[in-house]
């Protein structure tokens, strides 16, 4: 996790950002649990959809409700960092499935 995390500030900085496009130092990460949907749209105005707090919002289906939808928003690099932790979570049970023998 940690690994994956400073690969990703590595790239970042490697990575040449335009002028337009305000450098991640130069803006306070959002806090998205608070923001409404109207609240995202300014705060994503101004960034590239490649930019790490560019915030992305999913629609989610809500447990016991045939219709009802949730929407749980998040920055690029939140949906990374849990995409990169759900891979790795999948690995190690893989991993370890595969050590066990057929016996146990």
């Amino acid at each position: 996790m940690l690994i994956s995390l400073l690969l990703l500030v590595m790239a970042q900085a490697a990575a040449p950002t335009p002028a337009a496009v305000p450098a991640p130092s130069s803006i306070a990460a959002p806090d998205t649990r608070s923001m409404t949907l109207a609240e995202v749209r300014e705060f994503n105005a101004p960034l590239d959809k490649g930019h790490p707090y560019f915030i992305r919002c999913r629609a989610i289906e809500v447990t016991g409700s045939l219709a009802k939808k949730g929407r749980v928003c998040r920055t690029v690099a939140e949906w990374r960092q849990l995409q990169d932790d759900g891979n790795e979570h999948a690995r190690a049970i893989v991993d370890y499935s595969r050590s066990r023998s057929n016996g146990q």
